[in-house]
């Protein structure tokens, strides 16, 4: 993949896994770079991508999620989130709460205690980065909806979500995560299936991330652009109307 947006490599070091986002165990956090390059691609190719609602379906501990919203919340009005793994979920929350205000602000108390407390280089750093992250989104935060449920997105039934714009996921695979609930069914026609009826068919988008072994494709869905980088593939697709 050849970047488009971003073309030049930027210092994303606030956004690492356990300096001010949460660590959540046995989920992958996901390269900054590449998460704003394709959140930039999916803006390009939707109608309208001003006040727009974004949905990870496989959200782990939501450092995807996070990252695109404090990237991108100047556009973004709703942030939602499903995953199946309940203490995954939990983490997916502290992540989330941090597109907050009070969120932050209190992320930002427990970093300063624990610098404190214990004097480490690490804390004197998730410091200046939260500081530096409430210094950049204060005045600008549109997003006016968060939420994050335990849900099988594999399961028979769609989330409660509508009215989805933008769909970003990165699917779960090697020893890192594992699908579930998905004895007899195809796991991503199942969540492709679930998620169309999620988006507003009229400026909607959908990229899926995985490993290149992995097919990605639906009735309901047309193709709309493939990539490749490293070990990973991104699909966008854009819903059928029927």
């Amino acid at each position: 993949m050849k970047f488009k947006y971003e073309v030049e490599k930027k210092d994303h070091r606030d956004f690492s896994s356990g300096r001010v986002l949460i660590n959540a165990p046995q989920t992958p956090a996901f390269p900054v770079r590449i998460a704003s390059e394709i959140m930039s691609r999916c803006l390009s190719y939707i109608n309208s991508n001003d006040c727009i609602s974004i949905y990870d379906p496989c959200c782990g501990g939501a450092h995807l999620l996070t990252v695109i919203g404090f990237l991108y919340r100047e556009k973004i009005e709703r942030v939602y989130g499903t995953e199946i793994d309940i203490k995954a979920v939990g983490y997916a929350k502290r992540n989330l709460n941090l597109l907050t205000s009070n969120g932050l602000f209190q992320r930002k108390k427990n970093i300063l205690q624990n610098y404190n407390k214990f004097g480490k280089v690490s804390h004197l750093e998730a410091l200046q980065s939260v500081k530096r992250l409430i210094s950049t989104t204060l005045d600008s935060n549109h997003i006016k909806d968060i939420q994050c449920l335990d849900w099988d997105i594999t399961s028979s039934k769609p989330p409660v979500f509508r009215n989805i714009n933008i769909v970003i996921t990165d699917l779960p695979y090697g020893n890192m995560a594992i699908w579930k609930g998905t004895k007899n069914m195809n796991p991503i026609e199942q969540m492709l299936k679930n998620v169309y009826y999620t988006l507003d068919l009229n400026n909607a988008v959908v990229s899926i991330i995985c490993d290149k072994n992995q097919k990605v494709e639906h009735e309901w869905f047309e193709q709309v652009k493939r990539l490749k980088h490293g070990k990973r593939q991104f699909t966008f697709l854009r819903p059928v109307k029927y």
